[in-house]
């Protein structure tokens, strides 16, 4: 009776086991032909001529400046394979008094983009942040944005309480595959 008993039991015990474990093998194999294949590449570039962080510490009270910079959807002959949206983000602290517009620039004409003044909100930081509204670079064509920002400081400001302002300008261009 013991070895009956014994035996169940280990004819038990390696049911139980061997049922709860399944055994499989897969193979496969595959040729890839990568002449016919197609990647959509990313090109995006903010060219500029001037520097995009923009010190202020030249500016005085009757000046006005200019910087110019480009965004464009292609390099070195390369174009992007995808649309691109993209938006033009100016921070600054603006303790000065400076009208600061941004203009993109079509052949002879400029249209203001954005006219960067208290009506936009700070921060965190307490910086003014102003974005524009969002641009699309299309993948059919080679395509160059032009744009100017025109920082204006009124000479009407030309007394001393501005005399030790010091402020600076970020421009931040924020870009991403444009999916609809």
């Amino acid at each position: 009776m013991k070895h009956k008993l014994i035996i169940c039991f280990v004819i038990l015990t390696l049911v139980l086991l061997i049922s709860g474990i399944t055994f499989s093998r897969y193979s496969a194999s595959t040729s890839l032909a990568f002449n016919n294949q197609f990647l959509a590449k990313f090109v995006f570039e903010a060219k500029k001529t001037d520097n995009i962080s923009i010190p202020l510490t030249s500016i005085n009270p009757g000046d006005s400046k200019e910087y110019n910079f480009s965004v464009t959807n292609n390099k070195d002959n390369v174009r992007s394979n995808v649309n691109i949206n993209y938006q033009i983000s100016i921070e600054t602290f603006h303790f000065m008094p400076l009208d600061i517009k941004l203009y993109k620039i079509d052949g002879n004409d400029e249209v203001e983009v954005m006219n960067c003044d208290e009506s936009y909100s700070r921060n965190e930081e307490n910086k003014l942040v102003c974005n524009s509204s969002i641009f699309t670079l299309t993948h059919k064509e080679d395509r160059t944005d032009n744009y100017k920002l025109v920082v204006s400081f009124d000479s009407l400001y030309n007394s001393l309480e501005y005399a030790d302002l010091v402020d600076y300008i970020d421009i931040n261009i924020k870009s991403s595959q444009k999916t609809d």
